[in-house]
């Protein structure tokens, strides 16, 4: 596919204020700058309440049914793997100790930088997926993507002054060697099957217990 880049963009419809990086430095955050230099372009879109109003939205404590669009085949979702990590005294480490970093604010919003964050994280998590989504439907098709490579950014967004937060993601993906035509095609399925893509499209399952 070349330098082409396909761009798979979700721009969430509610976007919920959270603490993440509130502190002194939280002002100069956000560059307005995208990633490769680009301008952080947001669409312009109508207030809420300008919105027509086609169903009640629920409580914020209560979870909206999920879309049908989840459940492919009409049934449950049975659980593969269940990955667990945990956030204290600055660092992040998975129950099996094969994660075990720090984690520090960038220099981009106040903060010392020499750590790696919790953006960045994502973006790995988000590219490996997707990578492997990739790897599984061409390999269906008999398309060897041996040389494929991901690159995702993960850009932390604020809106005004109050702690509003929410991030935007951005893939690349280059498959040398294959057909542009395939090449789009792969891609666009993987971006179908990828759980990550999915849970950023469709809204993943989230449970906050207080202990």
């Amino acid at each position: 596919m070349g330098e082409e880049r396909r761009r798979f963009t979700h721009l969430p419809s509610d976007r919920a204020p959270g603490p993440d990086y509130s502190g002194p430095g939280v002002e100069a955050e956000l560059t307005g700058r995208m990633p490769e230099g680009r301008p952080a372009e947001r669409p312009e879109r109508p207030e809420r309440l300008e919105r027509p109003e086609r169903h009640e939205r629920p409580e914020r404590h209560e979870r909206p049914a999920r879309p049908a669009r989840l459940e492919r085949g009409g049934g449950p979702y049975d659980d593969l793997y269940t990955a667990r990590a945990s956030s204290a005294l600055g660092k992040v480490a998975s129950d099996d100790g094969m994660l075990d970093v720090r984690v520090k604010a960038p220099g981009e919003l106040g903060g010392p930088g020499g750590a790696t964050n919790p953006e960045q994280l994502l973006a790995a998590a988000y590219a490996s997926c997707f990578h492997n989504s990739l790897t599984l439907v061409a390999g269906r098709q008999g398309v060897r993507t041996c040389d494929a490579t991901v690159e995702t950014a993960v850009t932390l967004r604020k809106r005004g002054t109050a702690d509003d937060y929410t991030i935007a993601t951005d893939l690349t993906v280059r498959l040398p060697g294959v057909e542009p035509a395939a090449a789009r095609r792969l891609v666009e399925q993987a971006h179908g099957e990828c759980p990550y893509s999915r849970a950023f499209m469709e809204g993943a399952e989230v449970h906050v217990h207080l202990a």
